[in-house]
């Protein structure tokens, strides 16, 4: 049954499998024919112009463009404008009675800033990809992490997607509220899905409501074999249907890069985010990641892969442990740094570092906040090239 919706303007890609291969052959377009040139009338050298065809209903050029005073619309915000509710301007505001006005502080201002980022639409669902190859590296912490600040800042409907090729971890380490459901579940009455009758509150019944944080779970199956036989095409089919009832896609990826579910994520992705530690296996791993997209672009001609690494963003996550990196690990990070848009250092929290159930009530300030300049980090990222389908 085809799955390509009306306003869907994602057809699926082509079969991933040449990447895996030694070389990936590169088709070309057929060339155009050849336009025999009108022959020219002897006596008015210069032919005639066609009139310009009309436009279509709806398209027609507006009289006021309005570039100057939107321009001017967008610069105006109220964030300055609202009283303090942070640190010692809020405490004189309330000692006062607001008699006594303090200026709202850089630091609330820049708050206000990365929510209002948060909060923005886009012009179709956006999916955010969570990988890297080394395990254990705090993929499935990062997610839930973007997951619960879109959740909880933003209007959109989030979603977060396990899409590890064996077992992901994403489904114990997130509320089920007793739901045992999973992708594979699923994937066995998708059909019924992709009908024009289908509904969000029959969707709701194979994810996992995560409460006060605001975003829905789609975990992976706990039989490997299972997980293992999503491919390309069902990664497309769960993909198509995801994009009609969220808003938002955070996708916590496998570790085999050359798995045909990594790649369909991978091709479909609209923002990469990579996290990692800094420890040398953790910082050379995602390197590793970084280079093959590099030779995806380079071998297919295909710019996504190498565009998704220039406009990454890294969360460096530090343990409970952490200090100064050494010599070699600024190296290493020196080395990302430059490859990628963004790094962000994630302030170690003892709430997520359990191994148990991640609730974003319980994170602390700092590691709260730092998950806040991420996300709006990567929402910053996905409005740069958003463009409504007439281009507008």
């Amino acid at each position: 049954m085809s799955t390509h919706w009306q306003g869907d303007e994602r057809a699926d890609s082509a079969p991933l499998a040449d990447f895996t291969a030694q070389q990936v052959m590169v088709s070309q377009p057929p060339a155009p024919p050849a336009v025999e040139p009108e022959p020219v009338n002897a006596v008015d050298p210069v032919p005639p112009v066609p009139p310009a065809p009309a436009p279509a209903p709806g398209q027609a050029e507006p009289l006021v463009k309005g570039r100057r005073s939107a321009a001017l619309l967008q610069e105006e915000s109220a964030s300055a404008l609202l009283p303090p509710t942070k640190g010692w301007p809020a405490f004189v505001r309330t000692v006062t009675f607001g008699l006594v006005k303090p200026k709202v502080g850089a630091a609330e201002l820049a708050r206000r800033a990365d929510i209002a980022a948060i909060q923005r639409t886009y012009s179709r669902p956006k999916m955010i990809a969570v990988a890297q190859p080394l395990g254990g590296i705090g993929k499935t912490m990062c997610t839930v992490g973007l997951a619960s600040t879109f959740g909880i800042h933003s209007p959109q409907q989030v979603l977060a997607w396990c899409n590890n090729e064996t077992m992901g971890t994403l489904g114990i380490r997130t509320t089920a509220n007793g739901a045992t459901r999973t992708v594979w579940d699923l994937l066995g009455v998708l059909e019924d899905f992709e009908t024009a009758s289908a509904r969000k509150g029959e969707l709701s019944f194979y994810v996992r409501q995560q409460g006060n944080n605001q975003f829905h779970v789609l975990a992976s199956d706990e039989d490997p074999d299972r997980m293992k036989q999503i491919g390309q095409s069902e990664f497309n089919r769960i993909n198509a249907v995801a994009g009609r009832f969220y808003d938002v896609i955070v996708v916590d990826t496998g570790n085999n890069t050359r798995s045909e579910n990594w790649l369909a994520c991978i091709e479909k992705t609209d923002q990469l985010v990579i996290p990692t530690t800094l420890k040398r296996n953790g910082l050379v791993s995602a390197l590793r990641m970084i280079e093959q997209l590099e030779s995806m672009s380079q071998v297919s001609g295909n710019p996504h892969y190498e565009q998704l690494v220039r406009n990454a963003v890294v969360l460096v996550t530090q343990g409970g442990g952490w200090r100064e990196p050494t010599g070699e690990q600024a190296k290493l990070r020196a080395e990302i740094s430059a490859a990628v848009g963004t790094v962000i250092d994630i302030p170690y929290d003892q709430s997520l570092d359990t191994g148990s159930i991640i609730d974003w009530q319980l994170v602390g300030a700092p590691a709260a906040r730092a998950f806040e300049r991420a996300a709006a980090t990567v929402a910053n990222e996905l409005t740069k090239n958003d463009r409504p389908k007439d281009g507008k």
